[in-house]
């Protein structure tokens, strides 16, 4: 999930407005490149009237904007485009509403890769290992140093550049998702890491 960067009030309403599977499938639409509500109603199956409702809440959050119109007299319509600032969660939740949020969507673009990877799965053809393998998932717990978590993070910021910078990319290149998720992890045994210790109880003596 990635979120504007200006703006901690900005990155809060976008949360708010990906709280939504259906509005991660429009922006994975959007991915492809800028569209009408005409085509987005083609590539996503959906009724003109649902996405008109979705890219309000959108743009509003300010996660996509009108690029421009296309078409003349009454076939004029707005072309969407996602916002190109780029997005990045940059900003902690600073209420338990916004903590809420938060939690809602991430659900929901985990639930729109859970779709993803179960119809990848029971896709024919494709290329499973090698340098153009299709599909993969990863989870490991692992101890990292702050020199190993730099790295890492320097791996994923990479990643992100990379899928946020498709300016060469064509309509006859193949669509992908990727989910990258990174997070501290609770130690076995131990419940809610961030749970206070109960404050130890006195003798009665």
């Amino acid at each position: 999930m990635t979120l504007p960067r200006n703006s901690a009030r900005t990155g809060r309403r976008a949360l708010a407005a990906l709280a939504s599977p259906a509005r991660h499938e429009v922006l994975g639409a959007l991915a492809e490149g800028p569209a009408t509500v005409r085509v987005l109603a083609e590539r996503l199956g959906r009724s003109r009237q649902a996405l008109y409702h979705h890219l309000d809440v959108l743009e509003r959050a300010g996660v996509v904007r009108v690029a421009g119109e296309v078409g003349e007299g009454r076939s004029r319509e707005k072309l969407y485009a996602i916002h190109p600032e780029g997005l990045q969660l940059t900003d902690a939740p600073a209420s338990p509403g916004e903590v809420r949020t938060a939690v809602r969507a991430s659900q929901a673009m985990l639930r729109l890769t859970t779709r993803e990877v179960a119809a990848a799965i029971l896709a024919s053809g494709l290329r499973r290992d090698g340098p153009e393998r299709e599909l993969m998932a990863v989870r490991a717990k692992v101890r990292l140093s702050a020199q190993k978590l730099r790295q890492l993070n320097e791996h994923l910021d990479a990643i992100h550049t990379m899928l946020t910078s498709t300016g060469d990319a064509g309509k006859e290149d193949a669509l992908y998702a990727v989910t990258l998720i990174l997070t501290p992890a609770r130690e076995a045994g131990l419940g809610d890491a961030t749970r206070k210790r109960a404050p130890a109880r006195r003798s009665g003596r």
